[in-house]
């Protein structure tokens, strides 16, 4: 069955802050290994956490489809392991995973200062936004 859904600016814009609205104080871990599947699918044990953020008590805020995140600590945080990041995984505040995407230092989901984290060293975002597109 083809599918031809299409969302108007107030559609996208009430669907991306609903997903955001579910990151209030939530978390995002960053990880090394093999992104699963899917968001709903739980990591393996062959991936590892290499940092965690916190978003604000007000995750971010949209205008129009683009939801563009708030962090607690400005987007900074401090590596727990080494290794080079991959993957991350937002997460609700009571640990309920939201969505996953890739990592990079650009053209990525979420980008950061640098993939090579090193334990006890800064990890900074340098981009982070959610988009639902309008068409």
């Amino acid at each position: 069955m083809a599918s031809n859904l299409f969302l108007s600016n107030r559609g996208a814009s009430t669907g991306i802050t609903a997903i955001g609205t579910q990151l209030n104080s939530g978390f995002i871990d960053i990880y090394a290994g093999t992104q699963p599947a899917d968001a709903n699918t739980n990591t393996t044990g062959t991936e590892f956490i290499l940092a965690e953020l916190t978003f604000s008590s007000a995750a971010g805020a949209a205008v129009t489809s683009t939801w563009t995140a708030a962090f607690a600590n400005t987007g900074a945080t401090t590596a727990t392991s080494t290794g080079i990041a991959t993957f991350y995984r937002a997460y609700t505040s009571s640990r309920a995973a939201i969505l996953d995407g890739s990592v990079s230092t650009a053209s990525a989901d979420m980008n950061f200062n640098t993939n090579n984290i090193v334990a006890g060293v800064s990890v900074a975002v340098t981009s982070y936004a959610l988009v639902l597109p309008e068409h």
